[in-house]
């Protein structure tokens, strides 16, 4: 069967039918990385008005373009400095031509407070959440999106039969007032057999990425790791 490396490049925006092979050499029978504590969030709504809310520089609603859809809202520190800053993720208003495997990705922000307390745009990726149809049987690709004390992780997943999984991990580096990659944890679970198989990257692979820079497609395999 085909090596991971090639199930990982295909998977980076996820289509129709994208499950990954048995790969040797990766770690096998490994968990997911286990969910932290459940965040704030708020319900998916479509923004009709963004001037209203606008008005209001603490409303992450005044983020999201007239028509598009706020699918999450996470609220915590995302610079380790102890404030209450909010990450968002919104899809683009939807066409009635998207078909399953297609359609836009969904954009990550990250808000960060200013001086005044209010709300800022810090960074964002419109590369990191697949769209909604674009998860394979599994549906929706896009599993949560995590922050504790200067670090955001992005989950996505999809598949069939072998559901493949990708999280992204962003710490906070304030020598550079940005949010780095640190590390991505991929990997693959067969859902009649439940071996599951999992491989690493980190810096040392991808060098230094920032939050608005990354695309899930140009990363690169992790180096098989034995058992």
């Amino acid at each position: 069967m085909r090596a991971l490396a090639m199930l990982l490049c295909l998977c980076g925006t996820p289509m129709i039918g994208c499950a990954p092979p048995d790969v040797p050499g990766v770690q096998a029978g490994v968990d997911p990385p286990a969910n932290p504590p459940a965040v704030t969030r708020t319900p998916v709504h479509a923004i009709d008005d963004v001037a209203t809310a606008a008005a209001n520089p603490d409303d992450p609603a005044a983020f999201v373009p007239a028509g598009a859809t706020l699918v999450d809202s996470v609220v915590g520190d995302l610079t380790g400095r102890g404030r209450s800053d909010v990450l968002i993720v919104f899809a683009p208003a939807s066409s009635e031509q998207d078909r399953l495997g297609e359609g836009p990705g969904r954009t990550v922000v990250l808000l960060t407070r200013d001086q005044g307390g209010g709300l800022q745009r810090a960074a964002e990726n419109a590369r990191l959440v697949p769209c909604a149809r674009c998860g394979g049987v599994a549906g929706d690709p896009y599993g949560d999106a995590r922050i504790d004390a200067g670090t955001v992780t992005v989950a996505v997943s999809g598949g069939s039969r072998e559901r493949w999984f990708s999280d992204y991990v962003f710490r906070y580096a304030a020598e550079h007032g940005d949010w780095l990659l640190d590390h991505v944890t991929r990997g693959v679970t067969d859902t009649q057999t439940g071996i599951r198989k999992q491989a690493e990257l980190t810096a040392a692979d991808f060098g230094e990425v920032t939050f608005s820079q990354f695309d899930p497609g140009n990363l690169q395999a992790a180096a098989p790791t034995l058992d």
